[in-house]
């Protein structure tokens, strides 16, 4: 299909292709160990982002957010100024936010709340607890994005929470779910990821080896205990198989 430039109505902003996280399936590195060397690792500033959407264009939108195919946007510097920008010029439209969580300050997320304002929301991408989110979000911290996202919700920031399922965190979806309604989160989502699907071999794998960058290795499963009609848990809480979802953001 091809849009008039006035029928644009939602913007998806690719803010950087650089990253805090290594997560192992992720195209934007080598089984969660070196960077992907096609990757430029550059960023677009808010001049930038001034030039290639003026305020007349920005004015027209209903959206725009932020879900990275390679980087995270809290790894870019201006990021909290884009989304400035565009609030700036239309108090009206969404803006949202998907993220690993576990950068920048309690400030500076106390600040994105007020920027976003109830028009605005935050996904965070969070798959597992203390002991098991960075088998997968790979040189992140839990401690350290728990606070972040609390800080944003204490500063009435809208929060939800995403939580890809393995087999490895299966176990705790209960007890995550649980959490996020103890921290305020306003929804929590869990999906299955959907590259264990290989689009060369049309063939799909019932495991990933992965490496961080100190050679350490992962073995990576879908979930292990999954009926068809209801998804039923080591812990024995029985959730709507309803409620999963195909993981479909590259970075999340």
């Amino acid at each position: 299909m091809i849009y008039k430039y006035n029928d644009i109505k939602t913007l998806h902003l690719e803010v950087t292709d650089k990253c805090n996280a290594a997560c192992p399936m992720c195209a934007r590195n080598i089984n969660g160990g070196e960077d992907n060397p096609q990757l430029p690792e550059v960023e677009l500033t808010r001049s930038d982002v001034e030039v290639m959407f003026p305020v007349e264009f920005v004015k027209q939108l209903d959206r725009m957010y932020m879900c990275g195919n390679y980087g995270d946007p809290i790894a870019a510097k201006d990021t909290l100024e884009i989304f400035q920008y565009f609030r700036d010029h239309n108090p009206k439209m969404t803006l949202s936010l998907h993220t690993n969580g576990s950068a920048k300050t309690t400030e500076w997320w106390t600040k994105l709340a007020n920027v976003l304002g109830p028009k605005g929301y935050v996904v965070f991408s969070v798959d597992g607890l203390a002991d098991t989110n960075h088998l997968y979000r790979q040189n992140t911290v839990f401690s350290k994005i728990m606070t972040n996202a609390q800080a944003f919700i204490n500063a009435g920031g809208r929060a939800r929470w995403d939580y890809i399922v393995f087999a490895h965190n299966e176990h705790q979806v209960a007890e995550a779910e649980a959490l996020a309604t103890s921290m305020k989160f306003e929804k929590f989502q869990f999906k299955k990821s959907a590259r264990f699907f290989s689009n060369a071999s049309g063939v799909t794998k019932e495991m990933h080896q992965a490496a961080n960058r100190k050679g350490m290795t992962t073995l990576l499963q879908p979930p292990l205990i999954l009926s068809i009609e209801t998804a039923h848990y080591k812990n024995s809480v029985r959730l709507p198989v309803l409620k999963m979802k195909l993981s479909s953001c590259l970075v999340k």
